[in-house]
């Protein structure tokens, strides 16, 4: 077995810190993954709609207790739940998914871009990016944490996603840990992609799939219920869905 030889030139001690130095500069920020939750099925939550092939339920946002809160910049995202127990492949398109508000009013969703900059031009954003850059917040919850009602479980193609944890970048070299703040650009990113993760998905639903996927709203309009139009075998459907407090 080969072994590594041991540094005895005087300058190889030097060596090896400077090299330390160097990459710890390159760190790359790399935001926590999510903290993942259980999802009910829809079928659990009042109102839901219950078919013989399918539920859908539909349940607000609901903030952690830290970080960014969606409410405060303006959006009201709305989880769309979808439990498919037919052996047919339904597609729901985001856009055909209205908001019922006040007096009847009907919205349609926020495209990622829009609701993105929605939040980016408030000011409790800007507030949060402030804490997160300038205050250096490490390790502390400065996202808007939509992934937390999620569980991976049952992302069925989404992956782990970029996470509403925003802290310092952690590695290891020699056993030292090094750390990194998060820019403003990087901030932002990490808040976009999360909003663009996260994001209802227009893709068949698989029989036996339960699938989850965030609809954009504006936060004044009184959402309470969503028209749900579903597209299966060449005809449409519409459903009434009512906005439930979480389950879990």
């Amino acid at each position: 077995m080969r072994h590594i030889p041991r540094l005895i030139a005087r300058g190889g001690l030097a060596a090896m810190l400077a090299l330390a130095v160097l990459v710890s500069g390159c760190a790359v920020y790399t935001p926590p993954q999510p903290q993942m939750g259980p999802v009910v099925n829809p079928s659990s939550l009042p109102g839901a709609v219950h078919t013989a092939e399918w539920d859908i339920g539909a349940t607000r946002y609901v903030w952690q207790g830290q970080g960014l809160n969606y409410y405060d910049t303006g959006l009201f995202p709305v989880l769309l739940l979808f439990n498919n127990h037919s052996n047919r492949y339904p597609v729901i398109y985001a856009q055909e998914c209205w908001g019922i508000g006040v007096n009847g009013a009907e919205y349609p969703p926020y495209p990622v871009d829009q609701a993105a900059e929605v939040v980016f031009a408030s000011t409790a954003y800007k507030k949060s990016a402030e804490a997160a850059v300038v205050g250096g917040l490490t390790g502390a919850a400065v996202g808007a944490g939509l992934g937390a009602l999620i569980g991976s479980g049952f992302n069925y193609g989404w992956g782990a996603g970029p996470g509403a944890l925003i802290g310092a970048g952690v590695g290891a070299l020699g056993g030292a840990a090094l750390s990194q703040k998060p820019s403003m650009d990087q901030y932002r990113a990490s808040l976009y992609q999360e909003l663009s993760t996260f994001a209802w998905r227009p893709s068949p639903i698989a029989p036996g799939a339960l699938v989850p996927g965030y609809l954009y709203f504006p936060t004044n309009v009184g959402i309470h219920s969503l028209r749900v139009t579903l597209r299966v075998d060449n005809y449409t459907q519409t459903y009434i869905v009512p906005v439930s407090q979480p389950a879990w």
